[in-house]
Order: structure tokens, then sequence, then C-alpha cells
């Protein structure tokens, strides 16, 4: 079953792809992934009164210890949730555009690779889904992306690729070590472990949080994503801010954490003020911004940063809180990014100045721009409260100093969303605004937003569902 949570959807491209001019190409890929999510809802229940430890199979097959194997948690769970359901909303966002079916088909693969990353439990078999994610995402970009697509597409494959290649080193230095150690060959995420102490220990520390590092994204390798945000459409926004960031935080909660524990909390300073880094320079970026979607591309880094001081604190509130935060992350952001392509779908247009007044004629627009903002910025009751508040509670404990940054990033997020906010909605529109020629949402966008509205409160203010989930996997990272 954990298998064909990812098969699906990629034999669902292929026929796609096949079936292209004879069956409408969205209503199949829709179909495909609604499947996918149904199948994800299903996955606790398959698990059986034992909950969710662990299903896999596995067998020899070939040398070095190299086996396929699956394994479902609290955190994979979570995950698999998070990107089945945004697969969906994705592509119900782009309903109305007349695209090829290597558009459709394209986002189907892009699940697939992303729900291999979270399932399998083999590094051999987690780089190359690690991988698969680039190429999907980078015809996304350069094909259906806005006017500099290409300069982002090519910015983004580089950047990423660039981490492949420290990752995979990482992960060879990892295994050759374990090997050195016991004499056992084997690519086990749950096995494998490096050495407590030592510079080769943190040489391959470093090499896995660069290749992890790219893709969460850690400063100074944030650059390709305002860029790949901006330049892909609103679909493919989703998917990047919503998944595909999450799988560098992932990588380090999965893999270069638990294999190298004493040394990650060697280097944890260091790290942390990293994390600090992401979310004051986030925000600081998001408030120079004119361009509305590149501002919330620039937020996500800010996001980011919470999620990483989270787990680097590994108290039990600092680990649950920054792995709450990757679905908060993906919830508000991805509903940000729906929002402002039903914007420029309507006005062709993403500039604040180009707005203003929204709310006198479209109501229910102001009303969940407002939610998705408010979720962003950590408002209680909503979602983004929860896992931004346990994260700097949990390094508090550790380092205060840097809970300190992260507070400041808090304030600082205000200061970005809700001048936009006002700007685009409230604000009296100026010379040149396109205001007159953006509607109301309509029911498929009223639907969608409904449904990312109701989940942002529920884990506000009901948390503890979610939490528990996340504890079980959690429990072995903590210090």
């Amino acid at each position: 079953m954990l298998s064909a949570i990812w098969a699906i959807p990629a034999a669902g491209g292929l026929l796609v792809l096949a079936a292209a001019g004879r069956w409408p190409a969205k209503r199949l890929a829709l179909a495909v992934a609604v499947c996918v999510f149904a199948l994800s809802l299903a996955l606790p229940w398959a698990a059986g009164p034992e909950g969710l430890s662990s299903l896999a199979q596995a067998g020899p097959l070939w040398a070095y210890g190299i086996r396929y194997s699956v394994g479902l948690d609290g955190l994979s769970l979570v995950l698999v949730w998070l990107t089945a359901f945004l697969t969906v909303v994705s592509l119900l966002s782009a309903w109305k555009q007349e695209l090829s079916a290597g558009f459709w088909a394209s986002f189907l693969f892009l699940e697939a690779a992303c729900l291999g990353v979270f399932l399998v439990r083999d590094l051999f078999f987690f780089y190359i889904f690690w991988e698969a994610v680039l190429v999907p995402m980078f015809f996304i970009i350069g094909l259906w992306g806005s006017e500099n697509r290409r300069h982002a597409a090519m910015k983004f494959f580089l950047f990423t690729f660039f981490g492949s290649v420290f990752l995979l080193l990482g992960i060879l230095a990892l295994v050759t070590m374990h090997h050195s150690a016991t004499g056992l060959w084997t690519w086990d995420m749950a096995v494998l472990r490096g050495p407590s102490s030592g510079r080769a220990a943190v040489v391959v520390f470093l090499a896995l949080v660069v290749g992890f590092g790219v893709k969460i994204p850690l400063f100074p390798l944030h650059t390709w994503l305002p860029d790949a945000h901006t330049e892909a459409p609103a679909a493919g926004s989703i998917m990047l801010a919503g998944v595909l960031l999450k799988l560098g935080v992932y990588g380090l909660l999965r893999v270069a954490l638990p294999a190298f524990p004493e040394v990650s909390w060697s280097l944890l300073p260091w790290l942390g003020l990293i994390a600090a880094i992401n979310m004051i320079y986030g925000a600081l970026c998001s408030m120079a911004q004119g361009d509305l979607k590149r501002l919330v591309a620039y937020s996500s880094v800010a996001h980011l940063g919470f999620c990483v001081m989270g787990i680097l604190s590994r108290t039990p509130e600092g680990l649950a809180g920054g792995s709450l935060q990757l679905l908060n992350h993906g919830l508000s952001t991805g509903a940000l990014f729906l929002l402002v392509g039903c914007l420029y779908e309507r006005g062709h247009k993403r500039g604040l100045s180009d707005f203003g007044g929204l709310f006198a004629k479209a109501p229910w627009f102001t009303f969940f721009f407002g939610v998705a903002v408010f979720a962003s910025i950590g408002l209680p009751g909503l979602n983004g409260f929860v896992g931004e508040f346990m994260s700097l509670a949990g390094m508090a404990r550790v380092l205060p100093i840097l809970a300190i940054a992260g507070v400041v990033g808090v304030t600082l997020a205000a200061g970005y969303a809700l001048p936009a906010y006002q700007a685009v909605f409230w604000a009296d529109p100026g010379p040149g605004s396109v205001s007159a020629k953006v509607t109301e949402l309509d029911w498929r966008e009223k639907s969608l937003m409904w449904t990312l509205t109701l989940l942002m409160l529920w884990i506000g203010l009901f948390p503890g569902t979610l939490l528990s989930l996340l504890d079980s996997s959690l429990r072995g990272l903590l210090l």
C-alpha cells in the first residue's frame, strides 16, 4: 500500500501523456490525484491496531546492503497528507487554464517523487526520489512559467544540482563510515550512524546540511527561491512552497540529525544562527518587495527558519513545533500563492500598487486573504501560532538569545504582511490600478479556500491530534 501511494501518481502521469488527445488530460490527472489523496487518508487504518509504526517491504537487490524499503510513522504520514492534498489544490487552481497534457502529468510525477522521499527508508532510493523531484519542477517553471521562466528554471536546476552533489557525497561517506565501524554495508536510515566526533564527522555532517539546506533553503543558499516562485505558475508555486521546501527539513530530521547527534549538538550555535538569519533576513527582504508574489516567496525563507530552529533545539516542544510548522507553512503559504494566482489571473498584475480597494467589490477574496495572512504571521487561534510558539519555546530552553531573534522575526512578519494586505484590499486604488478587473472568487476557488481555512483553524484550535501523531516519530531525536 505504501508503494502504491507513490506508484499510482507515477503511473497516472504516464497515462495522462499516453492518453493526450483522447481523454481530457486535466480531468484524468485530477482523478488520479484524488485517488492518491483518498488512499493517503486510509493509511492510519491500514496500519492496524499497532498504530503507525512501520510498514515495510524489504528484499536485497544487490551487494552493499541496498534494499528497497518503505515505512510509515507520524512525521511521514503528515507530510504524505500535505503532499496529496496540495496536489489536488494545485491542479484545481489551474483548472480554467488551457494547458498541454505535459503540464498536468508533471504535477503527478512531482507528487510521486515527493511521496517517495517521505516514504522510503533506504538512502539509495531516497536519493533517487530526491533527484527525481528536480525534473518535473524544472519543466513546470521553464515551460509554463512567466516571462523570465527559463532563467529561473536554470537557476533552480543549478542550485539544486549543486546541493545534490554535496548530499550524494555525504551519503556515500556516511555509508562508508558505518561500514568501517561495524563491518556491515547498509543504507538503512534507522541503522546508519556516523562517528560522534572528529573532523571527518563534522565534514560529512556539513555536506548533508548543505545538501538539505539548498532545498529548505538556508541562508545564503536561498537565492534561487524568489526567482523560482516569481516565474513559476501559481500551481507550481503552491507545490514549491507547500511541499518541495519541506524536503530539506525532512532530510535533516530523518538523516542528518539521527546519524550525527553529537556533531549537530556541538554546531547548534552556528546552525541556530543561520536559522535566525533566515527569519530576520527573509522578513526584511519581504518588506522591500513591491511584487506580491515575490513578497510571499521571501516570507517562505523566514518561515522555514522557524522549522529549522525548532528541530535544532532537540527539545520535545521544539521538535514538535518545528515539525508541525512544516504542515502549517504548507497550508498558509499555499493559500497565499493560490490567492495571488487568482489576482494575477484577473488583473495580470502582481504589484502592490496595482491594486486597492478590493474589499468593497470582493469581500470573500478579502476575507480569505486576511485569514491566510493572519495564519502566516502567527495569530493565536490559527495554525501558524502553534508551530512558531513551540519552536521558539524549545530554543528558549537551550539558547535564549536565538529565541529572542526569532521573536524579532515574528514581529517583522507583521511588518511586511499587514501593509501588503492593506495596500491591496483596503487602500484607495491609485493611478494605473487594475482593481476594476478583479472579480469575486468563484465557487471552485471559494471551495478550495474554505477547505484551507478550516484546516488552518482546526490546527490552531486543536493541534493535539497532529502533535500526538508526530510524538513517536520525534522521540528518538530528543536530547
